[in-house]
């Protein structure tokens, strides 16, 4: 390459320019080493937020409780948002997490509901003077939603996205955008124009993806509540990695707007084939239920024909008294890494000790869901991806995923293909149904993991078969944090004969002493539209299995 400077890397300079114009001096953390603190105890022993601004920004202290504390006045939302505005800027120094940064506009607007609740006395909606963020493919007017491409860069939005102007509507304050990957389409958060985004808990591990920024966020306590979006995993895998709640809901329930990678022609009344939704990452189980509630309440379907009418069904977790939860041991395909079955088998000891009745899941072949995922992309038509990105280079992790990148690039699609794959999906809801019978009688959920690994060294998770699963079927899914981590003093190293070459290079990627310290979650599922149930029973068990 010559002296002369490409013009993506001029766009990603100036863009990165952009972003640190936006963090106030005396909130950056200077040139600290940070080789042997994690991240949340460097942010903690950082100085630049106060005892009270730490304690409020805690994750210990979900949104819901939030939102009760500014109604009643007993905190304002300017002193809110600037708490979490300075946690956010310490987090994205840590983890890298933010991508268009709206602190100045958010101490404004809180000023105002602060200014409207003194007059009035009365909040502007369920959600007043909370901070939370979004994921940078979402529109915010006059802003970029580039996703981490140069091309897209300096081309401010017109139109805010739905889900946007509804949380917006009911008080919310959005204080930054957050990271995703170059394509949108890996579990490696990593672009030209922003770089990459690293773990919350180990700044030598991945963050995930494509949520990834909002996973970070979340974890680092710089965010009250989060929305992604998932198309395989895209919430449900940050949010495990990192350690806080993520929701996969069934499809055409959330608005999904704003930059598209693919191509218009694919959609009907419905999509064709894997469907992509937005979702949630939050600190709680009712922070999810409220959110999901106060979508449903605002009827996004009465302005948006593609969403089903959802009315909110009032289903209280204290009816569930008796509930039985189909367990997944066995997939023959991938081995878990020791501290996940750990973490597995500690989240079904917790809910026997409870009480609750857990019965064996006998789910369908697994081994093609994410070949069959990838294969879509191409249907979906990955042309218009293809051409944002070639006026840069490729990230490693868009290598190694093999989306946008195959080996052997596939012919086009005929008509044949098409229908082939729709008999595929059609065969594993079929038998996902079947399976969701155990002895004649229906179960209330599967509890089952979201990857067969913890969080993973940079530009190793490549593998999303165990969310994808959810999208192509279209169930919903949750990630739930259990309140533990990798320990390398009982995590150790297990021998295991690979059922594959994919099993062995997973099994090769663990190691006690490099993993210590990340989280571990597990998954529940639900059956498709039965979301108010999920959240119902996640509600109920959630705060078990975290012991």
């Amino acid at each position: 390459m010559g002296s002369q400077a490409e013009p993506w890397q001029v766009i990603a300079k100036e863009k990165r320019q952009q972003q640190a114009a936006k963090l106030p001096q005396e909130w950056l953390l200077g040139n600290t080493e940070f080789k042997t603190a994690t991240p949340l105890e460097i942010l903690r022993s950082s100085g630049i937020l106060s005892s009270e601004e730490l304690e409020w920004t805690e994750l210990s202290n979900d949104a819901t409780f939030l939102v009760k504390k500014l109604a009643s006045s007993a905190i304002t939302s300017s002193q809110l948002v600037l708490a979490f505005c300075k946690r956010a800027a310490i987090a994205h120094q840590l983890s890298n997490c933010l991508t268009e940064i709206f602190f100045d506009e958010a101490l404004i607007r809180a000023k105002q509901l602060d200014e409207h609740l003194a007059k009035t006395g009365k909040v502007v909606g369920p959600l007043h003077g909370l901070p939370i963020s979004v994921k940078d493919q979402f529109f915010i007017k006059g802003h970029d939603a580039s996703i981490g491409i140069t091309s897209l860069c300096f081309q401010p939005v017109t139109t805010d996205s739905q889900l946007v102007r509804i949380f917006e509507s009911l008080g919310a304050i959005i204080i930054a955008k957050t990271t995703v990957p170059q394509t949108m389409l890996t579990a490696d958060t990593d672009s030209i124009v922003f770089g990459r985004t690293s773990n919350a808990h180990n700044f030598q591990f991945g963050a995930a993806g494509s949520s990834g920024g909002e996973g970070a966020l979340l974890a680092l306590g710089g965010s009250a509540f989060g929305i992604g979006s998932d198309g395989a995993g895209s919430v449900r895998m940050p949010a495990a990695v990192n350690g806080v709640v993520g929701y996969k809901p069934s499809g055409y329930r959330l608005p999904l707007d704003g930059r598209a990678i693919f191509p218009p022609g694919l959609i009907g009344s419905n999509a064709v084939g894997p469907v992509s939704v937005s979702g949630f990452l939050a600190r709680s189980i009712r922070d999810v239920r409220f959110a999901a509630r106060l979508v449903s309440e605002a009827q996004p379907w009465t302005s948006n024909p593609f969403l089903y009418p959802s009315p909110w069904l009032q289903l209280d977790p204290a009816s569930f008294k008796h509930l039985r939860i189909a367990v997944w041991h066995e997939n023959n395909f991938l081995h878990l890494h020791p501290p996940v079955q750990r973490g597995f088998e500690m989240a079904q000891n917790r809910l026997e000790k409870a009480g609750y009745a857990l019965v064996p899941f006998n789910g369908p072949d697994i081994s093609q869901v994410w070949e069959q995922q990838k294969q879509w992309g191409e249907i979906y038509g990955l042309s218009l991806l293809r051409e944002l990105i070639s006026s840069e280079p490729l990230t490693e992790i868009v290598k190694a995923t093999q989306m946008v990148t195959r080996e052997k690039m596939p012919q086009c699609p005929t008509v044949e293909d098409v229908r082939a794959m729709n008999v595929a999906i059609s065969s594993l809801i079929m038998k996902m149904t079947e399976a969701w019978m155990v002895n004649g009688e229906s179960v209330d959920a599967i509890l089952w993991v979201p990857a067969p690994h913890t969080a993973v060294p940079f530009d190793k998770y490549t593998y999303l078969g165990f969310t994808g699963l959810f999208n192509v079927i279209d169930w919903p899914a949750l990630a739930l944090p259990l309140g533990m981590s990798v320990n390398k003093a009982v995590d150790e190293r297990v021998d295991v004969v690979p059922f594959n070459e994919l099993d062995a290079h997973i099994q090769s990627l663990y190691d006690p002493d490099t993993f210590h310290g990340l989280p571990l979650s597990v998954q529940l599922i639900g059956r498709r539209f039965e979301d108010e149930k999920l959240l119902a029973v996640a509600d109920k068990v959630s705060q078990i299995i975290r012991g």
